[in-house]
């Protein structure tokens, strides 16, 4: 018989546990409280407790995600803090600026920032609030920041 004419639970690694006195008792009452099998429950708690690691790249576009999100809803000013600082960690990923970032994850990143520049330059020339100073700036750099010398120097 070959792997794929086993089923799922034949083919998953098998561990023999000693459970201190009680704990089975408890680990089964649980589990049939919840209408899961014991096993169902051993399981579930050790995938919560050890998560499979995430990939960097994966991670990034969590990131990416999240900024999207908190940006439409930024009127908090820590809110705004945290966007700025994950979104200032993830262009410096994209231009190389931190270590162990393989090229081809930098050239997605940066395509994702990108894109999200794309959608927030629309978004701001629908909404009419800007100058040109302002929307000249968000074209470049993603951000409508004024560097204004109140002195004139």
């Amino acid at each position: 018989m070959t792997d794929k004419d086993k089923f799922p639970s034949e083919l998953a690694e098998r561990f023999q546990l000693r459970l201190p006195p009680g704990l089975r008792d408890r680990i089964k009452a649980y589990a049939e409280r919840h209408g899961r099998s014991m096993n169902t429950e051993i399981v579930r708690i050790l995938e919560r407790e050890f998560p499979e690691p995430l990939s960097l790249e994966r991670r990034i576009y969590q990131l990416l995600d999240l900024v999207g999100v908190l940006t439409s809803g930024a009127d908090n000013e820590r809110i705004g803090k945290l966007v700025d600082e994950i979104e200032e960690t993830l262009r410096r990923m994209a231009a190389g600026q931190v270590k162990g970032v393989d090229p081809q994850l930098q050239e997605s990143i940066r395509w994702r920032l990108e894109a999200l520049d794309e959608r927030r330059i629309e978004e701001w020339n629908d909404s009419g609030d800007f100058d040109q100073e302002e929307s000249d700036e968000a074209a470049r750099s993603g951000r409508t920041s004024k560097l204004v010398d109140p002195y004139g120097e």
